[in-house]
């Protein structure tokens, strides 16, 4: 989801006039962290990874870390654009997480309806270290992966509320950054850009 709202969000800049260019004055500073993050992520989900014994006893923990350093490279940003609701986003998906041994909880049944029978299989049996399934003891349940995308997601995808606040942020970043006259200098309030 968001690789389509960074998408989304670039496609409607253009169409509103904004300049490519603009992005080159990204108003995020640490970058690093948000990088870190989600190598973090993307590490927890390779296969050499997760049949580690001690990346198994780890992940709880280590999946977390990730949502965290979000959190602290929004904190650090907290004035640029669209940053409450990236930070409530991430707040929103990591609560769930905690709340559920440091999983993200997951519908079943939108799974299977979606086709997606052999990550319901792999849920259901615990050898995912970042996702399992929703059942009758899960918390938060609200907050979890239970929305169903389907078109204009380029495929169906479930998704959390984090999410969805996740996506409003990257479009009101991206406006911002693209549309907005002026260079926006990182960490910087809006009103007080210089002009083009």
């Amino acid at each position: 989801m968001f690789i389509a709202a960074v998408v989304f969000s670039v496609g409607v800049a253009l169409l509103r006039g904004g300049r490519p260019h603009r992005l080159a004055a990204f108003p995020l500073r640490h970058l690093w962290l948000i990088f870190a993050a989600f190598s973090i992520q993307l590490a927890v989900h390779l296969p050499v990874v997760t049949k580690q014994d001690f990346a198994q006893s780890a992940a709880p923990y280590l999946y977390p870390v990730a949502y965290y350093l979000l959190l602290l490279c929004f904190a650090l940003n907290r004035h640029a654009p669209g940053v409450l609701w990236l930070a409530a986003g991430t707040a929103s998906n990591l609560a769930v997480i905690l709340a559920n041994g440091g999983k993200m909880p997951v519908d079943g049944e939108a799974l299977i309806a979606m086709g997606c029978r052999p990550f319901y299989e792999a849920f259901a049996a615990g050898r995912s270290l970042t996702h399992t399934l929703i059942g009758t003891d899960t918390k938060l349940t609200w907050l979890a992966d239970v929305f169903v995308g389907s078109p204009p997601f380029p495929k169906p995808t479930v998704f959390s509320v984090g999410d969805v606040l996740l996506a409003v942020g990257v479009f009101v970043l991206v406006q911002k950054t693209m549309v907005t006259p002026g260079r926006v200098r990182a960490g910087e309030p809006l009103g007080q850009t210089a002009r083009e």
